[in-house]
């Protein structure tokens, strides 16, 4: 087996270096280096770094185009694994491989899509999963070889759960890879069901939300683009919750919606919601850091009492 590896997050590292421990892989594919945060440096991709401190061949083509099938064709690979790649693979791509695999977190068809973390998050739901499937020309919408699931505990954030999704993944794919007798790929079954790309302006969370569903935004919207609530005009950005959302407690305040009541140890800042109280441990204002509740609170003394909108 000659694999061909397209993957651009971080979230596919331990993946690609379990692939490359078995000797499989012939080339990665990545996208192309882009403007750092200043614009001035172009930035490879986290897996574009790696795969040439591995001392693989990269390429990174801004098109799949015809170009871009020559140069994987330069390395005879017969094998497309795909994960978090970000690209659309065409017909005549797929053409060039006899096999085709793609990673995704979710137990398909749920979450089709490009954000299935974050979905699993705002959904509240107890278990996470990750689906090793053929890759269709239909988005997500090819066979199963074989997927797996785990318990989640209700605080995972985006960043927690990729982490532990990456991990998972690696194993998985390398099963699926090296005995490819054992997973004979299956078609999905079960209701449909889609995630798609957050807009920045969702973060702004409003105080006639619940409990539960700001507890979930604050993890979800972690660390991109970070939930807030507005403080004297201006976002505060909740940047972590205390707890588990499964055993947030309901109950009716007496203080106003928004209420900042106290600064209750290490459950954080106590804010009143319309169903009940959430307890935020790290807080960020604009164009500063962000800071655990308690250190916030001493560089931010009117927090408390205050009313966010």
């Amino acid at each position: 087996m000659r694999i061909l590896f397209a993957a651009t997050g971080e979230i596919a590292l331990p993946t690609l270096e379990a692939l490359h421990g078995a000797g499989l892989i012939a080339a990665v594919l990545t996208a192309p280096d882009r403007p750092g945060k200043r614009g001035r440096d172009l930035i490879p991709t986290p897996i574009k770094k790696r795969a040439l401190e591995l001392g693989l061949d990269v390429i990174t083509p801004e098109h799949l185009g015809s170009e871009a099938r020559r140069q994987a064709l330069s390395y005879s690979p017969d094998t497309l694994v795909s994960f978090c790649y970000g690209k659309i693979f065409g017909p005549k791509f797929l053409a060039l491989f006899e096999a085709t695999y793609n990673i995704h977190p979710s137990l398909l068809p749920k979450y089709r899509g490009c954000a299935p973390l974050r979905e699993t998050i705002l959904s509240a739901d107890r278990e996470g999963a990750v689906s090793i499937q053929q890759i269709a020309l239909g988005c997500d919408e090819g066979d199963i070889y074989a997927s797996l699931t785990f318990p989640l505990v209700g605080d995972e954030t985006e960043e927690t759960l990729s982490e532990r999704v990456s991990h998972l993944a690696s194993g998985l794919a390398l099963d699926v890879l090296t005995h490819p007798e054992d997973h004979a790929p299956v078609p999905q079954k079960g209701e449909v069901s889609w995630s798609r790309m957050t807009e920045k302006s969702e973060a702004e969370l409003s105080t006639e939300m619940g409990v539960k569903e700001i507890h979930a935004k604050i993890r979800a919207y972690y660390p991109w683009p970070k939930a807030y609530l507005k403080w004297n005009g201006e976002p505060l950005y909740l940047c972590a919750v205390y707890g588990s959302v499964f055993e947030a407690e309901e109950c009716t305040p007496s203080e106003p919606r928004g209420t900042v009541v106290a600064l209750e140890g290490k459950k954080g800042l106590k804010i009143a919601l319309k169903d009940g109280y959430i307890y935020v441990t790290r807080l960020q204002r604009p164009t500063r850091k962000e800071l655990p509740a308690d250190q916030f609170v001493n560089g931010n003394r009117s927090v408390i009492g205050a009313v966010l909108q």
